[in-house]
């Protein structure tokens, strides 16, 4: 009798675990998009494609910061996305985004 309950608490616990874990990678989809959605109403003529190129770096960038372990490793997470938004944004369209610093903030970081 005492092993069949401590195998349904057992049971039990191994499924919560599991739902918190994926729940973290859920966040990361439904943050990405929220800031995604913030990017395009800042930038009115964003091209389709790198609309999803951006959604998907900004998800790596939360599922990422959501492993990190030092302070480092989220420094080298901030650097890379500051690259990427720069380099992929157009001149025009990143003097848009950089006039919104708060944003342009919660994009990187």
């Amino acid at each position: 009798m005492k092993k069949i309950i401590f195998l349904i608490a057992f049971f039990f616990g191994l499924s919560t675990v599991s739902f918190a874990q994926e729940k973290k990678v859920d966040d990361a989809y439904v943050l990405a998009k929220k800031e995604i959605n913030a990017l395009v109403k800042v930038i009115n003529n964003l091209d389709p494609s790198i609309e999803s190129a951006l959604y998907n770096l900004l998800v790596y960038k939360h599922e990422t910061l959501a492993k990190a372990t030092s302070e480092k490793e989220k420094n080298d997470v901030y650097a890379t996305m500051k690259g990427k938004i720069d380099g992929t944004l157009t001149p025009e369209q990143l003097r848009k985004l950089k006039s919104n610093k708060v944003l342009y903030e919660d994009l990187i970081k």
